[in-house]
């Protein structure tokens, strides 16, 4: 059975070529890989994790203070968010708290965070996006006038706006018996162009293989993160890359134990056009994809789609005004050249 690979990336230090090529077989065939050798450190993403279980230890009054707001920043409730809503009854069993850009001050924090830290931390995870974000110039082979293997980086500046977001979650114990409307986060996508994992402790996550459909654990690895391709870089690269479905289930043996993640979402900057990437891989790629139902632009040449427009398409417009019927704060009409058809729009 096919599995997930891990990817040692101190490798990109001293051999960026084959180290961006062993990504770029995972982000085509599997479209998740663990990296060990990451250089973030334990004690940093330790700290974390211990935020995250003081804000979610906190009342239910306390935490609904600080409610989702139409920025998609804030507190999400256990049974508020419906990932799967063509397959789930109920919403998940979790609740989690969305982190915009610190840097901005525009979001109001519970006191247990320590606001210069989460700045920290979500630079920090950042800075890992880039260098990942280079191996993917350098496998592509892009060339030097187009950008080099600085092409990523140059559209996912962490200064200019853009949908970034910093996730934690947790999975309460059940407390009584599970059945099949119970899931602890239905089967989903992520926006944005690709996501960092924190694990810790408790697994059940699963990944949906893109070749077999089968679905497969991917478990806690110590010392490692897990990151995964995202929708917008799969449509960014006209399907060569892939944003694999993924759920996070109950398991007997862990099902009445608490379950903390940490999830950070990179997205290339709100005004970035969505152009295809100027590889030689992507040259004789079909403009159309029927079985994911996705149109790559106008004619699959050009489109007027910047990440901006997609991140407002797909969670603004789209998830907000279903799952949490809260009006986003924007008169932005959704672009035609670009379509989603029969998927998960709820990418979290």
């Amino acid at each position: 059975m096919e599995q997930i690979p891990i990817i040692d990336f101190s490798l990109f230090d001293t051999d960026q070529v084959n180290c961006s090529k062993e990504i770029k077989k995972a982000s085509e065939t599997i479209g998740f890989f663990y990296l060990k050798n990451h250089g973030i450190s334990q004690d940093i993403i330790d700290k974390m994790f211990t935020h995250t279980k003081e804000f979610f230890s906190l009342s239910k009054e306390e935490k609904l203070k600080y409610s989702v707001n139409e920025k998609y920043q804030g507190y999400v409730s256990i049974h508020q968010e419906m990932l799967d809503p063509s397959n789930q009854k109920i919403g998940d069993w979790k609740e989690c708290f969305n982190f915009g850009k610190i840097r901005k001050k525009l979001q109001v924090l519970p006191p247990c965070f320590e606001e210069e830290f989460i700045d920290k931390f979500e630079k920090t995870c950042h800075q890992l996006c880039m260098k990942i974000l280079q191996a993917f110039s350098i496998s592509l082979e892009i060339l030097q006038d187009e950008g080099g293997k600085n092409w990523f980086e140059q559209r996912h500046k962490y200064e200019n706006d853009s949908g970034d977001t910093l996730r934690i979650l947790h999975y309460p114990p059940m407390k009584h018996n599970i059945d099949e409307k119970d899931i602890r986060a239905g089967s989903h996508t992520d926006y944005g162009s690709l996501t960092i994992l924190f694990q810790k402790d408790v697994g059940g996550l699963e990944i949906e293989l893109p070749s077999t459909k089968q679905w497969i654990p991917a478990p806690v690895i110590n010392d490692c993160v897990l990151i995964n391709i995202a929708d917008l870089l799969e449509y960014w690269s006209k399907g060569l890359f892939k944003s694999t479905k993924h759920r996070v289930t109950f398991n007997n043996d862990t099902s009445m134990i608490d379950r903390y993640s940490i999830a950070y979402f990179c997205h290339a900057e709100d005004d970035v056009g969505l152009d295809p990437i100027p590889s030689k891989y992507l040259e004789n790629l079909d403009s159309i994809n029927v079985e994911k139902g996705i149109v790559y632009g106008v004619d699959g040449v050009k489109t007027p789609l910047t990440a901006g427009e997609l991140y407002i398409d797909i969670i603004l417009k789209k998830f907000l005004l279903v799952a949490f019927q809260i009006t986003p704060i924007t008169s932005f009409t959704p672009i035609c050249s670009y379509s989603f058809i029969n998927r998960n729009a709820n990418h979290v």
